[in-house]
C-alpha cells in the first residue's frame, strides 16, 4: 500500500512507547528482567532451529516437486483432468488440486512454493490466485495430524477414526466456504481495478501450451529440482520474522511459571491467555471443543 506522511512526532509515538515499556515492565515484574530476556532469546532460537528450519525443509521439497511436475507437464495434465471436479466446488482451475495434495501431505508453506512456480501460476486469474492461501491453509498438515490422532487412538485403546474422518470432512467443507468467500471479495476488488487485455490473452494461450527448459531430460530434471528447491529456501527465510516474533509472544503469554520457579529457559511465560481463555470458555468450547484454557493459543497463533 502507498505510504503516507505524518508529523515527525505525534500521539501514536507516545502510545507505542507506553505500550512497549508497560508490557516489558509488567512481564519483567512477574518473571524477573534477566529471566524474561533469556526466555525471549531462548524461545526465539528454539523456534528458529526446530520450527522454521523444519518448515523450510518442507518448502524446499515442495518447491522441487512442483517445479518437476511443471517441467514435465503433470500440472497441465492435472488441470485438464480435474477441472470439472474442482471448478464447481472452488471456482478454481483443476491445477489447484495439486495445492490440496501437497499441503495435505506436508504443511501450509507448500502452497507458497507452488504459487511461486510461473507455469502453475498461469492457470489462475488474479482473483483466483489470491484464494490459494485459503485452499492451502485449509488442508495444511492434514495427513500428519490425521495419522497422529489415529495412532493416539490406538495407544488409548479408543477408535478415533470416525473423529478423524469428521475432521477431514470439516476441512473440506471449511475450505469450500473459505475459498469461495475469498474469491467473491477478490473478484470484486480486481473488477474495480480492471484486468489488462494482455493478461487475458496470455491466459488463453497457456491453456494449450507450456514452457520447458532446453537440454536433455536428465538435465531438465536436475535443473527443475534445484531451481524449485531454491524457491523453497527463499520462502523459508521469508517466514522467519512472522514465526519467531508472533510465536514467541503467544507462547510467553500462554505458558505459565514452571514448578521450580522461573529459570530463563525457553517456553516459560506469564500465563495471561489461559486466564482470558477461561473467561471465553463459553464461546471456545462450543466452537472448537476445547477443554483446556491453554488451547486458546492455537487459534491466536493461526490468526
Amino acid at each position: 500500500m502507498e505510504k503516507l506522511k505524518k508529523k515527525a512526532i505525534s500521539l501514536e509515538a507516545f502510545i507505542c512507547l507506553g505500550l512497549l515499556v508497560g508490557s516489558c515492565i509488567a512481564t519483567a515484574n512477574i518473571m524477573g528482567p534477566v529471566n524474561m530476556i533469556n526466555t525471549i532469546m531462548g524461545t526465539a532460537h528454539d523456534l528458529l532451529i526446530n520450527t522454521v528450519f523444519f518448515i523450510m525443509g518442507v518448502a524446499v521439497l515442495a518447491g522441487a516437486l512442483s517445479e518437476i511436475l511443471s517441467e514435465f507437464g503433470v500440472i497441465s495434465l492435472i488441470n485438464k483432468l480435474l477441472y470439472f471436479v474442482i471448478y464447481p466446488l472452488y471456482r478454481l482451475p483443476g491445477a489447484s488440486a495439486l495445492a490440496i495434495v501437497t499441503t495435505y501431505i506436508s504443511d501450509n508453506p507448500a502452497v507458497l512454493s507452488l504459487a511461486a512456480n510461473k507455469e502453475f501460476r498461469k492457470y489462475f486469474k488474479n482473483y483466483q490466485f489470491t484464494a490459494l492461501t485459503n485452499l492451502g491453509t485449509s488442508f495444511g498438515m492434514g495427513f500428519i495430524v490425521s495419522a497422529f490422532m489415529v495412532a493416539q487412538g490406538g495407544l488409548m485403546k479408543v477408535n478415533l477414526f470416525k473423529a478423524v474422518l469428521i475432521g477431514n470432512l470439516g476441512a473440506i467443507v471449511g475450505s469450500i466456504v473459505s475459498v469461495n468467500l475469498m474469491i467473491y471479495y477478490s473478484k470484486k476488488y480486481f473488477k474495480s481495478i480492471g484486468e489488462s487485455e494482455e493478461e487475458k490473452e496470455i491466459e488463453k494461450f497457456v491453456l494449450d501450451t507450456r514452457e520447458v527448459r532446453g537440454g536433455t531430460v536428465f538435465g531438465r530434471f536436475l535443473e527443475a529440482m534445484l531451481e524449485g528447491g531454491k524457491v523453497g529456501v527463499e520462502m523459508g527465510i521469508a517466514i522467519i520474522p512472522g514465526v519467531i516474533i508472533i510465536c514467541t509472544t503467544v507462547l510467553m503469554l500462554t505458558n505459565s511459571m514452571p514448578e521450580g520457579g522461573y529459570t530463563g529457559a525457553a517456553y516459560e511465560g506469564i500465563g495471561v491467555l489461559p486466564i482470558i481463555g477461561e473467561k471465553l470458555n463459553f464461546i471456545l468450547r462450543p466452537l472448537f471443543g476445547f477443554t483446556s484454557p491453554q488451547a486458546i493459543a492455537f487459534p491466536i497463533t493461526a490468526l
